[in-house]
């Protein structure tokens, strides 16, 4: 679903959580995703689990370079292309113990119509242009009062 401020792009992916540490088995199963992107934050796209709380935001660009390249290794997501048809989204926990990744393979097309939805609204390479200079200024204004 489009909208002016933002879209919101239903899909499936295959998941496979993974807990490290010895005798831990992977948890496999598909799962509904929500992919959320809103013009108000251009570089970002957010991955949410239907159902539940739980959302990852992240870079639209590690998104769109995923799809052909590995990237994002020093973080807590890392997007790759798996062959010609899918494209892995792992999403590590930022904690020492009891960490945990979790997989989330999507059919290669899936992504490329997330990003061109979203580019329907703010194409890639073009968001410091869509940006609310005076909205920004506000928003920092606010915080640096102490306004939260």
């Amino acid at each position: 679903m489009i909208d002016a401020d933002g879209v919101t792009y239903p899909t499936y992916a295959r998941l496979v959580v993974r807990k490290l540490g010895e005798g831990t088995r992977a948890r496999v199963g598909r799962i509904g995703i929500e992919w959320r992107y809103d013009r108000t934050d251009p570089w970002a796209i957010t991955m949410q689990i239907s159902g539940t709380t739980y959302a990852f935001r992240f870079a639209r660009e590690l998104l769109d370079r995923g799809r052909i390249e590995p990237v994002g290794a020093d973080g807590f997501v890392f997007v790759q292309p798996l062959l010609s048809q899918w494209v892995e989204v792992t999403v590590r926990c930022g904690c020492e113990r009891n960490c945990s990744s979790s997989l989330f393979s999507f059919d290669h097309s899936e992504i490329d119509n997330v990003l061109d939805v979203t580019e329907q609204l703010v194409p890639l390479g073009a968001e410091a242009a869509a940006v609310d200079e005076a909205a920004v200024d506000t928003e920092l204004a606010r915080i640096a009062n102490g306004v939260a």
